[in-house]
């Protein structure tokens, strides 16, 4: 759904397969059959003035994890507002006590030497332009600074405020009116009126905004540094009383809807999903257009009326008896109740109702014809999906049971027996998802939408009867075995264990999901309504599986082959090609009635649930780092016990290392195809696994692939055993058939990728930087002509010589750690791998002056063009690492305001260090419009905003300059909020050969000695005119509306089969300037320590 997001923002998730452990929708917990041991109902004292208790209505506490130590109040204000208070002043004593703890226990640790090392950038193919890590080293004279009194007990504070409206109360004639409105709440206050003010204030004090619009609800959220709290809050509220919303702002903002609406065009899910919402019974709020546009808030409608009509919506709307809050920080209740009643109060409360639904609720919202028919889309991406849903009555009232998440369960499973097991086996389809999106599209006051998601393979396109008979079978079989009090039961005991040792989330995501909990959960339930089981209801949970039947399906097939030709249908807005058509009723009759296969049943009790939940006896003394505790020739083991978040789980990473990778673009693509095969190998037999919360994954790097296990500790060896013994015997598993179908699969995820224009120009980027680098377009063209035989033989050399890095860290001792990874390497057999035997990793250097290559955007249908200005700085050490850091921190705040606010050159414009094999840079990337402004003049601007920024710099303050380096430092401060995050950091310091574990202690230090002269210094020498002035601008560019409609004898998609190479290079490149064999290559080697 729209959402305005800044730079740092998290993305939301996309569909979950609750079967996965995870359950789609709203899970509460505890009730009669929770065991009361386990949660805290807490009764805080009231310590608060008379004044404030007048002020204020004290209702009940939420219901609380026994290890969670936060403290909880909710209140209402006068004006109706309710709001939540967590107190997290508990971190803040026991951050300082971990501290102290650790310079005790590590004063005769010695600091170990600098290391030459090898970077790589993020592989991770659900980010668009994320990639080198920002991770850094040290110089020789580096080595031996004191860092052992820099302490890190920094935590943010959060702020998320939810209000009960959302696009399903857009006036009919502005469509998009709630998004609107979400963007211009931002455009000043009386008390603020400078445009994006909050944020402004933020970005110079370590923290970020998002707002987001769903149908029924919005909701803005932000984090600070805490003792900036209270001018953040006064900031913030000010949205809410007396916002301007000017008509200069509106004209200007209304195009960064535009922009937003366009980024979203190309996304499949988007397309479908607007597609869906006509499918609802006339007049319904679920067939409005959300997004909104220039077309719904500018051609279609005056300036005056949407001035006025902006205004009536906010003041009809935004009213505080249908606001709720969170505020989560380091401050006692009574102080969080103190900042809330005095920014909050003044909030306007109209005491109306929300917009009224009750005509489209009770299953009507799609008894329409429309629903019951079959649909054919042609999706942007290269893939085959099959999607089924069936609408119901809205499932909210009933959290405490949670039905639909039991049918989802069931439905979504992958072990032994399961609907997928059997569609895998006949090489029918990969993967099955089912339930609910997140956004409440899915799932709202009026209607909840089962959904059952197949992604086929191009076998399963061609049985898709055989694929949808073989589903209703499975449904069939589940109807007649009727709700299973057993599954119920091991459901509800997984979600209780994964409550009760729950680990803190970060503070700006808590708030977020607590202030939209408020909506629907009493407040007993803010906290474990969406997670927990209350009660077993069979007759609820049957009433679910009834309503699955053929006679209410409605029926979607994706599949990329369709033509323009062959679908008759164009969706307005999106301007998706779709057909329909009537599912015949001799198909419907044959799915009532037809029997469960017999490779069918129902999922086994679950060997991997865990029962022994103690902890460890922590040594004596324990190191402040990870230790080497095992070396040979074959593998390194770092080890830490866990002594801050003290839960029973433990994290292990295995790094495989081989030199094959890196020889060819073939040996590249090779690898990426075992990884594929080796999860889907896996994934049946380790299903049960995952359904139990523990977790694995494995992923394919530049030299060799990561395992990567994590969750409680008891049944950790058995994972990663199995893993290990799958990759022993991969040779004798892998046939042919499975081979076809994952290098089928692997070609389209390579597409997928090369197709979106972000990650074409990080591809092109790194191919240009990178001495070794093998794009998607390498990858796809070489595996298209590779055989069964060559991967067989690739099999084999991989494991026949690999050196191997393991990081332990958590509720296990050194002992059972070393055994478990000694065990891991013995069954995989392996030969030691020689330290010559590791590839060098190099990296151009750019020329001076400015440099650049322009390509257009695979998907011709993409009206989205990027620009992404990389400057070269150099070798990376401490210093420079964060003299870049806190200029990205100065840059971020008017780089924002000047080109996205004021010029509006495009919705998505960030700035980012890049660290690339250890040499620094910095990037600043823009998406825009093809028809709006051309690649060449986004550049210009961009070049133009670096002069404007250092005349910026120049009238920066001394004061503003100490505050900016003071963010920096409580940025880097900030203490650990799981287990996760330190064991990341620590093990990125091994797989990059560095082992510089305290390096943020070290760049604490290096901030200090920052000066404003060098950060001038820095901008002078490496922008425009600059003696060390080395850039590479790469611009992929997007095709214009009018290019769209003049194709017309060629089809608007890229054919897999016509993408020409040339080198390394795709030829449609319309002007390149490379670099010079010549150029100076950045080398680093590699030292193990063995």
């Amino acid at each position: 759904m729209p959402k305005r997001p800044t730079q740092s923002a998290p993305d939301r998730k996309a569909i979950q397969n609750p079967a996965a452990g995870t359950p789609v929708g709203s899970y509460p917990t505890g009730g009669t059959n929770l065991n009361p041991s386990r949660v805290e109902m807490v009764e805080t004292e009231r310590a608060a003035s008379d004044d404030d208790r007048r002020r204020v209505e004290y209702l009940e506490t939420p219901v609380k994890s026994e290890n969670d130590k936060k403290e909880y109040r909710v209140i209402r204000l006068q004006n109706g507002l309710t709001a939540l208070l967590v107190s997290d002043i508990y971190s803040k004593t026991s951050a300082s006590q971990d501290e102290d703890d650790e310079d005790e226990t590590s004063e005769d640790e010695t600091e170990g030497e600098s290391e030459e090392y090898d970077d790589e950038e993020d592989d991770d193919d659900d980010d668009e332009d994320v990639d080198e890590d920002d991770m850094d080293s040290a110089s020789d004279d580096e080595v031996g600074v004191s860092t052992k009194h820099v302490k890190r007990e920094e935590k943010k504070a959060a702020c998320g405020l939810s209000i009960g409206v959302g696009s399903f109360s857009d006036p009919p004639e502005i469509p998009g009116m709630a998004h609107f409105l979400e963007h211009m709440v931002f455009m000043g206050s009386e008390k603020y009126p400078q445009e994006n003010e909050l944020d402004s204030f933020l970005s110079k004090h370590g923290g970020f905004s998002n707002a987001m619009t769903d149908c029924e609800i919005t909701t803005f959220y932000f984090d600070v540094q805490e003792k900036y709290l209270f001018p953040a809050l006064d900031r913030f509220t000010q949205f809410f009383i007396k916002p301007l919303m000017k008509k200069d702002a509106i004209s200007r903002e209304r195009e960064a809807v535009e922009s937003e609406f366009q980024l979203a065009v190309p996304d499949d899910e988007n397309r479908k999903e607007q597609l869906f919402s006509t499918f609802a019974r006339a007049g319904h709020p679920a067939g409005k257009f959300v997004w909104g546009n220039l077309v719904t808030l500018r051609d279609n409608v005056d300036d005056d009326v949407l001035y006025a009509e902006l205004h009536k919506f906010r003041e009809r709307h935004y009213s505080a008896n249908r606001m709720t809050l969170t505020i989560q920080a380091r401050l006692s209740l009574d102080k969080l109740e103190e900042y809330v009643t005095t920014c909050f109060t003044d909030i306007p409360n109209n005491g109306l109702p929300p917009t009224d639904f009750t005509e489209f609720k009770d299953a009507v919202s799609f008894d329409t014809p429309a629903f019951r028919r079959m649909y054919n889309i042609k999706p942007v991406k290269d893939y085959g999906q099959l999607e089924l849903t069936w609408a119901m009555p809205s499932l909210l009232d009933f959290y405490k049971s949670k039905p639909h998440d039991y049918v989802s369960w069931i439905l979504g499973h992958e072990g032994k027996g399961s609907l997928i097991s059997y569609l895998r086996k006949n090489m029918w389809a990969v993967d099955i998802l089912c339930g609910s999106n997140e956004n409440d599209f899915e799932h709202n006051s009026m209607y909840a939408l089962m959904k059952l998601t197949v992604m086929l393979t191009d076998k399963g396109q061609e049985h898709l009867s055989e694929v949808l008979d073989a589903i209703f079978s499975f449904i069939n079989l589940m109807r007649r075995e009727g709700p299973q009090k057993r599954i119920y039961d091991e459901i509800c005991q997984i979600e209780e264990t994964d409550f009760r040792f729950s680990e803190d989330e970060d503070p700006v995501d808590y708030v977020e999901r607590l202030c939209e909990n408020m909506h629907f959960y009493p407040p007993r339930d803010y906290i474990i309504g969406e997670s927990l089981y209350f009660e077993y209801n069979p007759e609820l949970i049957r009433c679910c599986m009834d309503r699955l039947v053929p006679e209410h399906v409605n029926i979607i097939v994706l599949n990329n082959k369709f033509t323009d030709k062959e679908l008759h249908k164009v969706e307005p807005w999106f301007n998706t090609h779709y057909d329909d058509l009537e599912v015949p009723r001799k198909a419907i009759e044959r799915w009532k009635t037809i029997e469960p296969l017999p490779e069918f049943h129902l999922s086994l009790p679950n060997e991997f649930l865990t029962s022994d939940f103690s902890l460890i006896t922590l040594p004596a003394n324990v190191a402040k780092y990870p230790t080497k505790v095992y070396g040979n020739l074959i593998c390194e083991i770092w080890y830490r016990p866990d002594t801050k978040f003290l839960l029973p789980d433990c994290f292990v990473n295995f790094h495989l290392i081989s030199p094959l990778v890196l020889q060819s673009s073939k040996n590249t693509a090779l690898m990426d195809l075992y990884v594929t095969i080796l999860k889907l190998l896996l994934v049946e037999e380790l299903y049960p696994a995952t359904a139990a919360n523990l977790d694995y994954d494995i992923t394919a790097s530049e030299k060799g692939i990561t395992v990567k296990v994590n969750g409680f500790n008891e049944k950790l060896p058995l994972l990663s055993r199995t893993i290990a013994e799958y990759i022993r015997n991969y040779s004798n598993l892998v046939k042919i058939d499975l081979f076809e179908l994952a290098k089928e699969q692997q070609l389209k995820k390579y597409y997928n990728s090369f197709i979106r224009p972000g990650k074409l120009a990080r591809d092109v980027r790194l191919c240009i930087l990178k001495h070794v680098h093998y794009t998607y377009i390498d990858t796809y063209t070489v595996l298209r002509d590779v055989c069964f035989e060559e991967f067989q033989d690739f099999i084999k050399d991989f494991t026949d010589h690999l050196y191997i890095q393991c990081l332990v860290q958590g509720n296990t001792t050194e002992e059972a750690a070393v055994e478990n990874v000694k065990k891991f390497v013995e069954i995989l057999d392996c030969g030691s791998l020689l330290p010559d035997m590791i590839p060098q990793m190099r990296v151009s250097q750019i020329p001076s002056g400015a440099h650049y290559c322009k390509l257009r955007n695979l998907n011709k249908t993409d009206a989205n063009s990027v620009v992404v200005n990389y400057y070269q700085a150099g070798v990376e050490s401490i210093e420079l690492s964060v003299l870049i850091d806190l200029l990205m921190l100065l840059m971020e705040e008017p780089l924002f305001n000047k080109l996205r606010t004021q010029e509006q050159l495009g919705y998505d414009i960030s700035c980012s260090l890049r660290n690339i094999y250890g040499v620094l840079g910095c990037c600043i990337t823009i998406y825009i419009q093809a028809n709006k402004y051309t690649t060449e003049h986004v550049d210009r601007r961009i070049e133009e905003f670096l002069k404007f920024f250092m005349k910026t710099l120049e009238e920066t303050s001394e004061e503003d300059f100490n505050n900016a380096k003071d963010s920096l430092t409580k940025l880097k401060q900030c203490v650990d909020i799981d287990l996760q995050e330190e064991f990341d950091r620590n093990w990125n310091e091994i797989t990059k050969w560095q082992y510089m574990f305290d390096r943020i202690e070290r760049e604490v230090v290096a901030i200090q000695n920052i000066t404003m002269n060098e950060v001038k210094d820095w901008v002078m020498k490496y922008t425009p005119n600059g003696g060390n002035y080395r850039k590479l601008s790469v611009h992929v560019v997007g095709t214009a509306p009018n290019e769209n409609k003049d194709m017309k004898n060629e089809e608007k998609t890229n054919d897999l089969n016509n993408i020409e190479v040339s080198g390394k290079f795709i030829e449609d490149i319309i002007d390149v300037v490379f670099f010079p064999p010549s150029s100076h290559l950045f080398s680093f080697s590699i030292l193990l320590i063995l």
